[in-house]
């Protein structure tokens, strides 16, 4: 069992104020599910940056988290002891009626993500940060974003990689050319289309643009069976560019890696964000009038998390309180979100057709995945 003292996060990466913070506006923010993403993961000693919403919240002096949800109170118990001043309810509803929010965090399980936002967009919140995914199936995804819309509410999804450094810097480094044209993204994930695709399929997107069909594969005994699949794919960009997606046999695996190949050389984002390689074509030592991959530096990658670490989910919640402030559009939309949703479902509805192409945009069967 997690010691609650773990929970100390002054020692953590990421939680360094700037100093604008201090004289910027404070929000009021609340979190419905306190369970590992909410607040408990930064018990993990193996976890040394900040990787929970509370824990986003309570790293920034311009936020006050003023209350957390959760049925279970042994999940309570340790959100109160590390949240000095918050309170705590067994029902958001409650917490959404009596709490007066700006910023609210929705943490709970897939299935319970729409009408939690959209209870907090009712409440008055003027941000919301979802858990990816953003919903069980497009049509509550599609309706959580255009709800949000309407009411000039903030909505944003927690596909974290968006900020991670090493992934904004690749994407600096692809929009000045350096890797050329892209032409193919080979992406790989532990498993689970919904639990982990959902981070692959947002990235492949971020990198590559919005996608114009998938084709899924899976394992033979996936189609007959309600749990999440461990689906792989192909992918054709609106771009002209083609894509892979593989999945993962054993989720305890963690392997989160990308390819993108452009004409120019390739860019290898490699150990879930840990470092990032530039290969280019040059001419080839063995073969004439062929080119070959040389990477940049062959001694040291680019760019490697130990030359600059800082918690997702502060640059996350940082990004979010910039959006209510300038009205810009998050780092994640809601719409990307709902992009990521579409991609999962198109290729459970492709392998259950026999893996035929399906093309966006995506309209799923009845029967087609929901998490």
């Amino acid at each position: 069992m997690r010691s609650i003292d773990s929970f100390d996060i002054s020692r953590r990466k990421g939680s360094t104020l700037s100093p604008s913070e201090l004289t910027q506006p404070r929000y009021r923010a609340g979190i419905i599910g306190l369970g590992q993403i909410g607040n408990l993961f930064d018990g993990d000693p193996k976890r040394k940056e900040i990787w929970t919403h509370a824990g986003a919240y309570l790293a920034l002096s311009n936020v006050i988290l003023a209350a957390g949800a959760d049925s279970d109170e042994h999940r309570r118990r340790p959100f109160l002891h590390r949240s000095v001043g918050a309170k705590t309810y067994e029902d958001y509803r409650s917490m959404l009626q009596f709490e007066n929010l700006d910023v609210l965090s929705v943490c709970t399980p897939t299935a319970m993500h729409h009408d939690m936002g959209l209870a907090g967009g009712r409440a008055g919140v003027r941000a919301v940060l979802c858990e990816k995914p953003l919903a069980a199936t497009p049509g509550e995804a599609a309706e959580m974003v255009e709800a949000c819309q309407a009411a000039g509410i903030i909505l944003a999804v927690n596909h974290t990689r968006r900020w991670e450094p090493i992934y904004v810097h690749a994407k600096r480094l692809l929009a000045e050319g350096r890797n050329g044209r892209i032409e193919a993204i080979v992406g790989y994930y532990p498993g689970k289309v919904f639990t982990m695709g959902t981070h692959l399929f947002d990235l492949m997107r971020f990198f590559g643009g919005d996608i114009q069909w998938v084709c899924g594969q899976s394992p033979d005994h996936w189609a007959a069976s309600d749990e999440e699949g461990n689906l792989s794919g192909q992918v054709r960009f609106c771009s002209g560019a083609t894509g892979s997606i593989i999945a993962g046999w054993d989720r305890t695996n963690h392997i989160f890696e990308l390819d993108i190949f452009g004409s120019a050389g390739r860019l290898r984002l490699s150990g879930d964000g840990a470092v990032a390689e530039l290969h280019r074509f040059d001419e080839s030592p063995r073969y004439s009038g062929y080119r070959e991959l040389v990477p940049i530096d062959a001694n040291r990658p680019f760019y490697s998390d130990g030359q600059l670490q800082t918690s997702r989910l502060v640059a996350a919640v940082r990004d979010l309180l910039e959006c209510i402030s300038t009205r810009k559009i998050p780092s994640c939309s809601g719409r990307d979100g709902l992009a990521a949703v579409e991609v999962a479902c198109a290729l459970c509805e492709s392998v259950k057709r026999g893996s035929m192409r399906v093309d966006f945009p995506f309209v799923p069967s009845v029967s087609t995945c929901q998490v």
